[in-house]
């Protein structure tokens, strides 16, 4: 899998740009602020619907776009892409809308349309036609964030690689914000209805139906990046080491049989009542799971040192490659922002050989090429960026 083009038009600080994108690795380099991060921010926003950068759509929209109602200002990005089942065109389209006279004026929104093959789809239906990985420094939160960070980092790998799953979890979310609703509801009032349980019980069996799904491809999902990551995380850290990765459901599971999930999750809500009823919201399930990431028996995320939280990162990362082309027999496009200068010599020798990979296309950005050596640029496609231009250097 790889992206062979990518358009931009009035995207961040891009007004016009079409860019052929080769197999292999290509490297955007040049200063801060030049417009490097946003062309990996588009290839990602193709493959997930969503900005990894921020959740405002209008922030997209390049600012100095003229935009009046009746012409309103519109970012697009689209991009061809070669797979295993033949050529696929993807495309975002964002359109500011209100009587704001740039995008960010206070108060602006935005509509967003996503089309493949120039047919409108939902964010549900986009998701799977292009697979990234996408790793930046701000990824040791992935260790050392709250739990949430961990999760979301865990639903996105698994909506790239399942459809169902997605369905699920936005099932799960849907549920429980009408769950949590009532809640609210009841506790503003001063307090719940006589028949309260009861009427509880129908949320909870809809809850269980999603969460028990949702439990169970986690708790898989950790396992197989269990076993990719701990050799991985040996041959990062140059010695022999227990690398471990564990899925910590908010309740105690015995086994991860969707059946038996299911059964102890309803037990879980119910039990829950009184205190669900006290608080105004939902205080067991999935949706409080966490991942706990070690070195023997070190926790990386509370007491690792920074170079082993790098590796562990860049180990959970790299096993993510690994998982989507197990499942998909295809390579997700690896996406790099300034992270090599954050690696020591050792770890950025590593990550590089991982670009090696026949079928990887990787897109990296930096602010020069000093930390790469000399068969790597050669190898490599070289794209100089300055003030939202970018250079081809390669040929």
């Amino acid at each position: 899998m790889q992206i062979t083009t990518l358009n931009l038009r009035n995207f961040r600080n891009y007004t016009r740009l079409d860019l052929p994108l080769r197999a292999g690795a290509t490297l955007f380099y040049g200063p801060n602020a030049a417009g490097k991060t946003s062309i990996l921010e588009a290839v990602a926003l193709l493959a997930l619907s969503r900005s990894p950068r921020t959740h405002s759509d209008r922030e997209l929209v390049c600012w100095q776009t003229d935009h009046t109602p009746e012409i309103p200002a519109t970012a697009r990005i689209t991009g061809l892409i070669d797979r295993l089942h033949g050529p696929t065109r993807l495309d975002v389209i964002i359109q500011l809308r209100g009587d704001n006279p740039t995008p960010t004026s206070l108060g602006a929104t935005a509509t967003k349309v996503l089309r493949v093959d120039l047919k409108p789809v939902r964010a549900s239906d986009l998701l799977g036609f292009l697979r990234v990985v996408f790793f930046a420094p701000t990824d040791l939160e992935l260790l050392t964030g709250a739990p949430n960070e961990r999760r979301r980092w865990l639903d996105a790998m698994l909506s790239q690689l399942d459809h169902y799953y997605l369905l699920m979890l936005n099932q799960y979310t849907k549920v429980m914000a009408q769950r949590n609703a009532l809640l609210r509801q009841w506790r503003e009032r001063g307090r719940p209805p006589r028949n309260a349980s009861t009427e509880l019980s129908f949320w909870d069996e809809q809850l269980a139906q999603s969460g028990a799904y949702i439990s169970c491809a986690r708790a898989a999902a950790i396992t197989e990046l269990q076993l990719l990551a701990q050799p991985i995380y040996a041959k990062i850290s140059d010695k022999v080491t227990d690398f471990f990765v564990d899925y910590i459901p908010n309740i105690e599971i015995s086994s991860f049989v969707e059946k038996d999930v299911f059964d102890q999750l309803i037990s879980a809500y119910q039990t829950s009542h009184p205190d669900d009823m006290a608080r105004g919201q939902t205080s067991v399930g999935p949706h409080r799971d966490d991942i706990v990431v070690r070195d023997g028996n070190m926790e990386l995320g509370t007491f690792g040192s920074r170079g082993q939280q790098r590796s562990g990162v860049m180990a959970l990362k790299l096993a993510e490659v690994e998982l989507m082309t197990q499942r998909t027999n295809e390579r997700p496009v690896l996406l790099l922002d300034d992270v090599l200068s954050e690696l020591d010599l050792h770890r950025r020798r590593h990550l590089l050989a991982v670009m090696d990979v026949p079928q990887q296309q990787t897109l990296l950005t930096a602010t020069g090429i000093e930390d790469f050596d000399a068969s790597f640029l050669r190898s490599a496609q070289l794209m100089r960026v300055d003030n939202a231009h970018v250079f081809d250097l390669s040929s």
